[in-house]
C-alpha cells in the first residue's frame, strides 16, 4: 500500500509549470531514472520532488488508477495502488511519448522542408542540418507503432491537450505535418511560458489552417501583379539595376496580409525599412506607388539638374521612401518605408526610433497604434553588427516600441557568398535567440503558407509586444543585380533556378487544378496588368515629374513658438530665466537625494538667486527648462547621460536609501502635471552606431523635440560613422529629410591619451558643404540663407551663454538641421568659462571678437590676431597675461560650419595692421585648420585695408595619432604652442 501523505494543494503545479523548476524531468531521457524515482514515490511520496509528485499523480488520476482522496488536514493516509508493474509501464510510455514529442518541439524544423531548391544537403553551398532524422526508435520499437499511447498532459497546450489517446503511428505523422513540413517553428527558447503555450496551440492546430476561396483568390491577384510587374520591368529595362524580388515573389502577398492583420488590430502606422533588394516591387505593390513615378525614376526623367538648386543630389530609385495611406473602411492604415543607403541594415534603428517617435508622439504606452517591419537579406541579417545592437533595445525602457516584426528575404546568398560562407551558425536568424524572439522558417514557393505566417507574426507582435522573425525561405532569379552572371560562382544553383517555375505561375495552376480560377482568367489578369503598365510606361516617357514623395506627418507643422518674441529669438527674458532657474534646480527637502548632488543643486540655486554666473551644465539645464515651458519637448539619449560621463548634469536624481523610490527629475517642475513624457532622458545600452541611428530615427519625426544624442567621449563616435556620413551629413539632400538632432561631443586636449582627447571635429567639417566660393563670388542671397542652405551645423561654444543658445536655437526657427556641438570636458569646471545670465537673453554669437579691449592698444595698433575655436581660448588669455602682451587680440570661432564669413569680416577689418594666425590645441592634421584655412584667406582677401598675407599655423606638428600617451611631453606641446602664439 502507498503511503500517500497530503501535500497543500496549492503547491501542485500544473504540467505545464513543471519546467519552471530546477529539477527539468523532461530533460532526462532515463527510463531508469524514471523507474527507481517511481518506486521511492511508490513508498513515500513526499520523498521526491514535488514536481515528481505532481507527474505521477495527474498521469495516474487521468488513467482512472483508484485513489483514495486526500484528506485536508495534513494527515498521511493508506491509498489504494493496484497493480505496480502495470503504473510503472504506463508512466515509463507516457514519459517517453512526452519526450518524442518534446523533441519534435525543439528540433523538428531542423527536418522541415522550407528550401524550395532544396540546397541544404549540398554542402558546397548550404549550412547542413546536423540532426535531419527524428527518429522514435530512440523511444519505441517499430511494434510500438500501432500501439495506443496516453499523450495528455494537464495544465498544457497543443495536441498533448486536446487528445487523450492516439497510435505512435499517428502521433509521428502529426508531429511531422506540425513541426517538420513547409513551414517551421523555433520556439522552444523563449523564456515565457504564455508565449510558448501561445505558440504551440498555432502550430499544433494546423488543421484548423484552410484559407477560403476568397482568400485564396486573393492571393492570386496580388501575386499576379506582383508577376506582371517585375515581368514588365524586366522586359522594358533590361540593363539597368532595379534588384528584383523574384524566388522571393510571396512576401509581397505576405506583407499585404500583415497589413491587413495590422489593421484588423487597431494599427495606423507601420514603418518599414528595406535594403535595395524587392525594394521597387513592395513600394509598387505594397505602398501602392504609381507606376509612372517609377518608370520616370528608371529613365531618369524626375527633374532637371539645376546647380543653383541647395541640396538636389537625389539618389537612385531603390533608396528612395514612400509614404502612403490605406483605407480599411473609415479607418486609415498610413504606410511609411523610410529611405535608406546601399549600407546594410544601417536603416535598422532608425526604424526602432521612428517608431518610438511616432509612438511617443501619440502617446501610445501601450505601443499598438504604430509598430515597424523591417526586411532583412540573409546575409546581412547575420553578417552585420548594427543587427544586434538594434535588437538590444527591444526591451529597453527608453527604446522599445512593443515589437518589430522581422522578414528576411533569404535568398540563400549574398551577392556570391552562399551561407557555409557567410555565417557559423545554421540558419541567418540565430541571432534571434539573443533576444528570445521566436522564429517562424517558411518555403517562399507556398503563397498561403507565407500568407498565414505573416498573420501569425503580425498577431504575435499585438498580443505579446515583442519583436518576431520571419525566415522566407527562397532564391534569387538573376545575378546580385539584373546585369550579374550568376553562373559563375553558383552554377549548381542557379541550374535548379532555372527549372524552377516563378511562383506565380507554380500558384494559378495549382488553383487552376482546385477549379478555383481558369486559364482564361490567369491570362486576362496578366494581360490587365501589362496594358496598365504599358500605358504607365508611355506617360513616363512624356512626362516631368517633380514630385516630394517623402512628406512626414509631424513635419507638416512646426510649431512656432509665440510665447514671446520672434521666432528666431534665442533669448530669454531675465525675469522668465530666474524663475525657471529657480524651479529647475531645487530638490524637495524629503527626497533622499545624495549630501553631494543637493549641494551641487544648492549651489546652483544660489547662482540663479544672486544673478551670480554660471557654469555650462546650469546653461544647459536652462536651455531645456526654457523649451519646456515654451511647450516643446526634450529627448536625451547616450550612454550614462542622465549622470553625464563627467558628473557636471545629474538631470536624473536616485533615492538613497529607498531602493524603490521614485528617481526626481528636476526639470519635471517646468512642465504641467500629467505632460512629464515631453521630457525624456535615457542612459542608453553600450552602443553608439545602434544609438545615434535610433535617435537619427526618432528626430525625422517630430520638429518640436529636442533630440539629443551625447556620446560618452567624442572620439567614440566614430563607431557611428556610417549614420552620420549616410544620414546625418547627407539625407536632406539625398532625400529631402530634415533633422535638427543634436550630437555631443566631449573633445579637448587634455593629456588623457591618444583615447578620449580629440572628437575629431575634422571628421565632420569634412562632411560640410559649405562652400567659399559662395563668399568670393558676392552670392549675397546664398549667404543670407546660409544657414537654411547648409546640410549641417559644427559649433565649440566656449561660454554657457553661447552653448544655450546654439540648444535653443535648434528649434526657435522654421526649419530644422543637424547640430555637431563639440563640448570641452575642462570647461564645465573652469571658473573662467562661466556666463551672466543677462548673457541668457540675447542670441547666439557665430563669432566672438576680442573679449578685453581694455586692456590691449588701439585696434589698429594690434600686430597680432589669433584666430582660435574651442577650449584653447582660455590657455591663450591666460599666456597673454602672464606676458603681459597688450598687442595681439584673440578672437573665437564658434561656429565653424557654415562658416561665419560676414560676422568675421566685420569683426576684422578694424585690425588693418595686424597679421593672422590660426592657433588649435590640435595636431596639424587634426582639428579645424585644414577646412578654416581657405575660408579665412577668403575673408582676408575680401576685406579691404587688411594683409592678405597667408594665415600661418601654430599647433601641434601632424602625427598618426591623435594624442600623445605621455603627460610630460603633452605639457611641453601646449606650451611651446602658447609660446609660439605670441611671438612677433
Amino acid at each position: 500500500m502507498l503511503r500517500f501523505v497530503a501535500r497543500n494543494l496549492n503547491n501542485v503545479y500544473k504540467f505545464s509549470e513543471l519546467q519552471k523548476f530546477g529539477v527539468s524531468f523532461l530533460g532526462s531521457g532515463n527510463a531508469e531514472y524514471l523507474e527507481n524515482l517511481f518506486d521511492q514515490w511508490y513508498q513515500d511520496n513526499k520523498s521526491v520532488p514535488a514536481t515528481w509528485d505532481s507527474y505521477f499523480r495527474q498521469v495516474l488520476e487521468s488513467n482512472n488508477f483508484d485513489f483514495t482522496p486526500e484528506p485536508q488536514n495534513g494527515q498521511a493516509v493508506s491509498v489504494r495502488l493496484d497493480g505496480q508493474s502495470g503504473v510503472r509501464k504506463l508512466l515509463s510510455d507516457h514519459f517517453r511519448v512526452l519526450l518524442l514529442i518534446n523533441k519534435y518541439r525543439h528540433r523538428g524544423h531542423e527536418k522541415s522542408q522550407v528550401d524550395p531548391l532544396d540546397l541544404e544537403h549540398i554542402q558546397q553551398i548550404g549550412k547542413v542540418k546536423g540532426y535531419t532524422k527524428l527518429d522514435y526508435s530512440e523511444y519505441f520499437t517499430q511494434e510500438d507503432l500501432d500501439r495506443e499511447f496516453y499523450i495528455h498532459a494537464v495544465g498544457s497546450t497543443g495536441i498533448t491537450k486536446d487528445k487523450q489517446m492516439m497510435k505512435l503511428r499517428d502521433l509521428i505523422n502529426y508531429l511531422e505535418k506540425a513541426y517538420c513540413g513547409k513551414i517551421s517553428y523555433e520556439y522552444m527558447h523563449i523564456q515565457s511560458n504564455e508565449e510558448r503555450d501561445w505558440f504551440r496551440d498555432q502550430i499544433e492546430k494546423y488543421d484548423e489552417f484552410m484559407p477560403s476561396k476568397e482568400q485564396k483568390l486573393k492571393t492570386f491577384e496580388r501575386l499576379g501583379q506582383e508577376h506582371a510587374f517585375s515581368t514588365f520591368l524586366q522586359k522594358k529595362f533590361n540593363t539597368s539595376k532595379r534588384f528584383g524580388i523574384e524566388g522571393c515573389d510571396s512576401m509581397i502577398s505576405g506583407l499585404q496580409s500583415l497589413i491587413d492583420a495590422a489593421a484588423n488590430a487597431g494599427a495606423e502606422h507601420v514603418v518599414f525599412g528595406m535594403a535595395h533588394r524587392g525594394r521597387l516591387n513592395t513600394l509598387y505593390n505594397v505602398f501602392q506607388k504609381s507606376a509612372e513615378e517609377i518608370m520616370v525614376e528608371f529613365q531618369d526623367l524626375k527633374s532637371t539638374f539645376n546647380e543653383d538648386i541647395w541640396g538636389n543630389s537625389g539618389d537612385v530609385k531603390y533608396h528612395l521612401g514612400s509614404v502612403h495611406n490605406v483605407l480599411f473602411g473609415d479607418k486609415k492604415l498610413r504606410l511609411e518605408m523610410l529611405p535608406n543607403p546601399s549600407h546594410l541594415e544601417t536603416v535598422d534603428p532608425c526604424v526602432y526610433g521612428k517608431v518610438r517617435a511616432i509612438q511617443d508622439y501619440f502617446q501610445d504606452s501601450k505601443r499598438e497604434k504604430a509598430f515597424g517591419v523591417l526586411i532583412h537579406g540573409d546575409a546581412a541579417v547575420s553578417g552585420q553588427g548594427i543587427v544586434y545592437e538594434s535588437l538590444q533595445m527591444a526591451d529597453l525602457e527608453g527604446y522599445k516600441s512593443g515589437g518589430i516584426i522581422h522578414v528576411v528575404s533569404n535568398n540563400q546568398i549574398g551577392f556570391t557568398t552562399v551561407p557555409k560562407d557567410s555565417r557559423s551558425g545554421l540558419y541567418c536568424t540565430d541571432i534571434a535567440h539573443a533576444i528570445s524572439a521566436p522564429v517562424i522558417h517558411v518555403n517562399a514557393d507556398e503563397p498561403e503558407l507565407v500568407d498565414k505566417v505573416f498573420k501569425i507574426a503580425t498577431e504575435y507582435r499585438y498580443k505579446f509586444k515583442r519583436d518576431i522573425f520571419i525566415d522566407l525561405v527562397g532564391y534569387r532569379r538573376y545575378g546580385h543585380n539584373e546585369q550579374d552572371q550568376p553562373k559563375f560562382t553558383q552554377p549548381i544553383m542557379y541550374e535548379k533556378i532555372d527549372k524552377t517555375p516563378p511562383v506565380f505561375i507554380k500558384y494559378s495552376d495549382k488553383l487552376i487544378a482546385q477549379g478555383i480560377v481558369t486559364k482564361e482568367q490567369v491570362d486576362n489578369l496578366m494581360k490587365t496588368h501589362e496594358d496598365n503598365l504599358e500605358l504607365a510606361y508611355q506617360k513616363s516617357r512624356k512626362m516631368d515629374y517633380n514630385l516630394k514623395d517623402w512628406q512626414p506627418v509631424p513635419w507638416e507643422m512646426i510649431k512656432v513658438p509665440v510665447l514671446w518674441g520672434r521666432i528666431k529669438d534665442t533669448g530669454v527674458p531675465l525675469n522668465v530665466l530666474k524663475t525657471l532657474g529657480e524651479k529647475i534646480n531645487k530638490i524637495p527637502n524629503e527626497f533622499n537625494a545624495h549630501p553631494q548632488i543637493r549641494k551641487f543643486y544648492e549651489e546652483r540655486l544660489s547662482w540663479i538667486q544672486k544673478d551670480q554666473p554660471i557654469d555650462f551644465a546650469a546653461a544647459e539645464a536652462m536651455a531645456f527648462g526654457t523649451l519646456l515651458h515654451e511647450g516643446f519637448n526634450i529627448r536625451l539619449s547616450g550612454e550614462d547621460v542622465q549622470r553625464a560621463t563627467f558628473s557636471h548634469r545629474h538631470a536624473v536624481i536616485h533615492d538613497q536609501k529607498d531602493p524603490n523610490g521614485q528617481d526626481y527629475v528636476p526639470l519635471h517642475s517646468v512642465i504641467p502635471k500629467g505632460q512629464e513624457h515631453r521630457l525624456s532622458i535615457y542612459n542608453s545600452h553600450l552602443s553608439e552606431y545602434g544609438v545615434l541611428g535610433f535617435d537619427y530615427g526618432y528626430s525625422i519625426t517630430n520638429p518640436n523635440t529636442l533630440v539629443l544624442w551625447e556620446g560618452q567621449f567624442g572620439d567614440f563616435a566614430n563607431g557611428a560613422q556610417i549614420i552620420i556620413d549616410n544620414y546625418i551629413a547627407s539625407a536632406e539632400s539625398k532625400w529631402d529629410v530634415d533633422s535638427g538632432l543634436v550630437m555631443l561631443l566631449p573633445n579637448g586636449m587634455d593629456g588623457q591619451g591618444p583615447e578620449h582627447s580629440s572628437g575629431r571635429v575634422e571628421r565632420f567639417l569634412q562632411l560640410s558643404d559649405d562652400d567659399p566660393a559662395v563668399f568670393e563670388k558676392n552670392l549675397g542671397v546664398r549667404l543670407t540663407r546660409q544657414m537654411r542652405n547648409s546640410n549641417m551645423q559644427i559649433v565649440q561654444c566656449t561660454t554657457p551663454a553661447n552653448y544655450f543658445h546654439a540648444l535653443r536655437r535648434q528649434l526657435r526657427r522654421d526649419f530644422r538641421k543637424p547640430l555637431i556641438a563639440m563640448t570641452s570636458k575642462r570647461l564645465l569646471r573652469l571658473q573662467a568659462a562661466k556666463s551672466k545670465l543677462i548673457e541668457l537673453t540675447t542670441q547666439f554669437n557665430q563669432v566672438y571678437d576680442e573679449a578685453f579691449p581694455e586692456f590691449l592698444v588701439e585696434p589698429n595698433q594690434i600686430k597680432r590676431v589669433i584666430l582660435c575655436s574651442g577650449q584653447v581660448y582660455y590657455d591663450l588669455i591666460k599666456k597673454r597675461e602672464e606676458l603681459k602682451q597688450n598687442n595681439v587680440a584673440i578672437l573665437r570661432i564658434e561656429q565653424l560650419a557654415p562658416f561665419p564669413y560676414e560676422f568675421l569680416q566685420k569683426i576684422i577689418g578694424k585690425y588693418n595692421k595686424a597679421e593672422f594666425v590660426w592657433v588649435q590645441e590640435e595636431h596639424m592634421n587634426y582639428g579645424p585648420w585644414a577646412f578654416v584655412r581657405p575660408r579665412i584667406q577668403s575673408v582676408l582677401a575680401k576685406t579691404t585695408n587688411i594683409s592678405n598675407s597667408p594665415i600661418q599655423y601654430i599647433g601641434r606638428k601632424p602625427s598618426g595619432s591623435p594624442a600623445t600617451g605621455f603627460h610630460q611631453l603633452h605639457e611641453k606641446e601646449i606650451q611651446t604652442l602658447l609660446q609660439k602664439a605670441f611671438e612677433i
